[in-house]
């Protein structure tokens, strides 16, 4: 066995079988938490949003990704199978982060026109993304 494949091996499930849904989640937590103690600014937000806007945007930030870690973490293997029993809080999350992140998206257009379509891009997929993953849980519980 590899040393590679031992460190990943001993990450927890939740983390080895949905890296990508992790690190979004684990990156969002700063970015909302910073912003609403002042430390952080995005000059799109608070060009285009009032201030309790702005505000507001943290929470849902902060909100969203704890909800996504309740829900990631509570992943665990039944019979080869990565079963989440916190899918609640995953749509919870979701229907957060989604609109959160086309906000941000769309601000960032508004502020810089199409010379920002870059760096609104990816709020903007993250917004569709997170959308279609609600979608999907919400059909597979019905």
């Amino acid at each position: 066995m590899s040393l590679q494949q031992r460190l990943v091996g001993r990450l927890p499930a939740w983390v080895r079988t949905q890296p990508i849904d992790a690190m979004f989640a684990l990156f969002g937590l700063p970015s909302g938490l910073t912003l609403l103690a002042g430390q952080a600014r995005s000059r799109a937000l608070e060009t285009v949003l009032p201030l309790w806007a702005n505000y507001l945007w943290g929470v849902c930030l902060v909100l969203g990704c704890a909800a996504y870690l309740i829900g990631l973490t509570s992943g665990r293997f039944r019979d080869g199978r990565l079963v989440i029993t916190r899918i609640a809080a995953l749509v919870f999350a979701l229907q957060v982060l989604s609109p959160a992140a086309l906000v941000y998206g769309l601000t960032i257009l508004l502020v810089s026109g199409w010379g920002g379509l870059l760096a609104a891009w990816f709020p903007l997929v993250a917004a569709a993304a997170t959308w279609i993953r609600r979608v999907e849980l919400q059909r597979e519980q019905a």
